[in-house]
């Protein structure tokens, strides 16, 4: 009985979640011209407080229902259960409109641009096109696209982000409601695929829910519609070859899709590649094969950015978004004291870098290549990378699911927990409004609650005793 009446709260916290877009679709009837962001009532009229403050007080208790479902045995009995709760819970997330992020506007922008104008997003901006011709364009998705904050610059991402902008674009029919739509049903399949690997690759129902039915995964990933779930699917396909099925072929191409979405997956590569190869006692072999197949993947990245590709300007947008700074501990330093950012970054690359080469020496002179202590080591280089990013979003802590399976009991919880401190930190920005000067804000409301999180969940570190919340 307890089972169920959870299972029935978490359903009744994510329709009060999806009851201001329900009210704003029923007003508005579309979201075109959408701009009322940071502001959970999605009312520019409302009390940004009041708002706020409802918000959080539904997300912590989200969050609390989360915790006891995941803590329980008997919630769901298989796995059918787990797939079709999570499917019924998307739904739900899928009426929430994007009020925290424009960005699913600028994927839907690059995407038309590219479709049904013929237009080469790496080259020419969603800004340009528009005003160039926007008497003879009567299109909602290149119109709310063109009124985007990132309208003036090409594509950020890579080419296999681009392409899945293009075909669902183009299957839209110039409508942003229904492009909306098919952005947010390919991440709702994707999210419910991604259940299902967690939960084969572990052989354990209690990955699947961690990760299917996390508040910080199901705002992120889906409300907000960000790309990195695809991301996310790729990784988790890489290695459910490599470890199921025992195909480095698929499981490089798979992580090369991954790559061309965001570059930083590349970092995986060895730990595929070596762990294939693990019975290979010879280093001199061992080598070779990372050579042999490093090929095989930067032949398949090159293939998917030959779509694309005209000269290197096309890996300009990587630069572009590296170089504004957003929600990082760059952005605070550099309202303090613009000369220590170089310096503060500068290190942070070292200590990345030493680390990453370290990594990639040991796991290859290793007499034991051990795939959950790889995975634990290339987590902390992933942690380090995501330091690096000035450009540094909440949304980035998903990538870490993909892997979520392979970590300590201790390191779950402190995945959960951060991913929920980002959340709340987010909150800043809605008391206030979104603007770089808040960032100082955000970073120390993260700081000051990890601790607090540390404190309140890490009691072992104090009575050495061994904390046990997940079997």
């Amino acid at each position: 009985m307890k089972d169920k009446k959870l299972k029935i709260a978490f359903i009744i916290v994510s329709l009060l979640f999806a009851i201001p877009s329900i009210l704003y679709w029923m007003q508005n009837k579309t979201v075109m011209g959408f701009s009322t962001y940071f502001n959970f009532f999605i009312n520019t009229n409302s009390n940004k407080i009041i708002s706020t403050s409802i918000y959080l007080i539904l997300f912590v208790a989200m969050m609390i229902i989360y915790f006891y479902i995941i803590k329980k045995k008997t919630t769901f009995k298989d796995i059918k259960q787990i797939l079709t709760y999570v499917a019924i819970i998307s739904i739900l997330f899928m009426i929430i409109l994007p009020w925290t992020t424009s960005d699913i506007f600028y994927y839907m922008g690059v995407g038309e641009l590219d479709a049904v104008y013929g237009q080469n997003p790496y080259y020419v901006t969603i800004e340009e096109y528009y005003q160039a011709n926007s008497n003879n364009i009567h299109d909602t998705i290149l119109e709310q696209g063109a009124a985007n904050v990132w309208a003036d610059t090409t594509v950020v991402y890579g080419p296999v982000a681009q392409l899945l902008f293009e075909i669902c674009s183009f299957v839209s029919l110039k409508n942003v409601d229904i492009c909306l739509f098919v952005f947010k049903l390919l991440n709702v399949m994707v999210h419910i695929a991604n259940c299902y690997l967690i939960y084969k690759i572990s052989g354990k129902k209690k990955f699947a829910i961690i990760y299917g039915l996390n508040p910080f995964i199901l705002f992120e990933f889906i409300a907000n519609v960000h790309n990195d779930i695809i991301l996310v699917f790729f990784v988790i396909l890489s290695i459910y070859f490599i470890t199921k099925k025992k195909n480095i072929y698929l499981s490089i191409l798979f992580l090369a899709c991954a790559t061309g979405i965001k570059y930083f997956t590349i970092l995986l590569l060895p730990v595929v590649i070596l762990y294939y190869f693990k019975e290979e006692k010879r280093l001199g072999i061992r080598f070779l094969r990372c050579i042999q197949y490093g090929v095989i993947f930067l032949v398949i990245l090159a293939l998917e950015y030959a779509l694309y590709i005209q000269d290197l300007q096309v890996f300009m947008g990587l630069f572009t978004q590296m170089s504004r700074y957003a929600k990082s501990i760059h952005s605070v330093i550099l309202q303090v004291n613009q000369e220590l950012v170089p310096w503060v970054r500068g290190t942070i690359m070292i200590i990345f870098l030493l680390y990453y080469i370290k990594f990639c020496i040991d796991l290859l002179t290793a007499k034991e290549i051990k795939l959950g202590k790889s995975i634990r080591k290339y987590n902390l280089a992933l942690i380090l990378a995501i330091l690096i990013l000035t450009n540094c979003q909440q949304w980035y802590l998903g990538w870490l699911f993909a892997t979520i399976m392979w970590q300590s009991s201790d390191m779950i919880k402190n995945i959960i927990g951060i991913s929920a401190i980002t959340e709340i930190a987010n909150s800043v920005y809605m008391f206030l409004q979104e603007w770089y000067i808040y960032d100082c804000y955000y970073v120390g409301t993260i700081i000051v609650l990890s601790v607090i999180w540390i404190l309140l969940t890490n009691k072992h570190l104090f009575k050495r005793r061994k904390f046990q919340w997940i079997n």
